[in-house]
């Protein structure tokens, strides 16, 4: 039997590069900043398409500010007909040109680019748009339990011959 993925996406990047492209579409490409008033109150409750996952990917990045709004923006917005990612430190420096009354350096950019995604991944785990944490099971190298079976095994050779 097949279970259908309840999720509509893999990873919030994907989602917000999603988010991004429709919004750019919406705006027929003249987007402007986005401000947190531009973003829904509510989430839906169910995505059955492209504009409820639209507006619940908005409903994600509630409480952000508007650095991080943009920030979000500046790195998963569309670039160009791929789907190529701005860096964090062309990022920076497009952050010094559009808030020219802050001082930015590229560890800060890193710092508000992992909190607003952790923000956003929270969000979306819990409408169910992306798989929740994988639980990591303690990973035993091949090389240890190798080298433990031939000590044993040898041990058992030697008990054998003694």
């Amino acid at each position: 039997m097949f279970v259908e993925n309840k999720t509509r996406f893999r990873r919030a990047e994907e989602a917000l590069r999603f988010y991004f492209r429709l919004r750019e579409l919406l705006h027929s490409g003249r987007t402007r900043r986005l401000v947190a008033d531009e973003l829904p109150a509510d989430a839906c409750a169910s995505a059955a398409n492209a504009i409820d996952d639209y507006q619940c990917i908005g409903w994600c990045m509630r409480g952000l500010d508007e650095f991080a709004l943009w920030l979000l923006s500046e790195i998963y917005g569309p670039t160009c007909f791929g789907v190529h990612r701005r860096t964090l430190a062309h990022t920076c420096k497009a952050g010094r040109i559009e808030f020219p009354q802050r001082e930015f350096r590229l560890r800060e950019v890193g710092m508000v680019h992992e909190r607003a995604l952790g923000v956003v991944k929270r969000g979306l785990r819990v409408l169910g748009m992306i798989p929740g944490r994988q639980v990591r099971t303690p990973r035993v190298r091949r090389g240890i339990i190798a080298a433990g079976k031939r000590a044993h095994l040898h041990g058992d050779r030697a008990a054998e011959r003694g």
